[in-house]
């Protein structure tokens, strides 16, 4: 029922309404149950696993992300790590393979400020431009040249302290 190329009022658009319901109905599977909620079956499970007060934190982490989700960027490819970029003076790295590796969890701190206020930097090694080399619980100093080893490239942004803390 067409006038002037476009559907009519009335029957045409109920057709179309109740196909398009039925096709929905048809896709989504199990009452309650999304594509989603398969391929995130795995990550649920884990966190469900966890204790409360860890379920609460990786709750308090998912919120602030859900704020800013730019702030996750994926370095899985290039160093096995996540990194929480918040765009200000601190970032932290997450392996995602802990067991494999001291530096679990990679802190990176802007250093301008503490220079400023007689921080000397040069006390602090530099870091390795190899990856995995760092004694847990170590500061190093990252000064803008040559390969920073958690991000796989060069960062002439700033200059950073870095901290790896191993998981046990």
């Amino acid at each position: 029922m067409r006038l002037n190329g476009n559907l009519t009022p009335g029957r045409g658009w109920r057709a179309i309404a109740v196909t398009v319901l039925a096709v929905l109905a048809t896709a989504a599977g199990a009452p309650g149950e999304t594509t989603q909620d398969k391929r995130q079956g795995t990550a649920c499970d884990a966190i469900q696993n966890l204790p409360a007060v860890a379920q609460a934190e990786v709750m308090a982490v998912a919120r602030i992300l859900a704020l800013k989700p730019a702030m996750a960027i994926d370095f899985s490819s290039k160093t096995g790590e996540m990194c929480l970029n918040t765009g200000g003076p601190v970032m932290a790295h997450y392996s995602i393979n802990p067991e494999a590796t001291g530096e679990d969890i990679v802190y990176f701190i802007d250093a301008a400020p503490l220079v400023a206020k007689g921080l000397r930097l040069s006390e602090f090694p530099a870091i390795d431009p190899q990856h995995g080399t760092m004694k847990p619980g170590a500061w190093y100093r990252y000064e803008g040249k040559g390969t920073e080893p958690h991000h796989g490239m060069e960062m002439k942004d700033r200059t950073w302290l870095i901290v790896a803390i191993d998981v046990q």
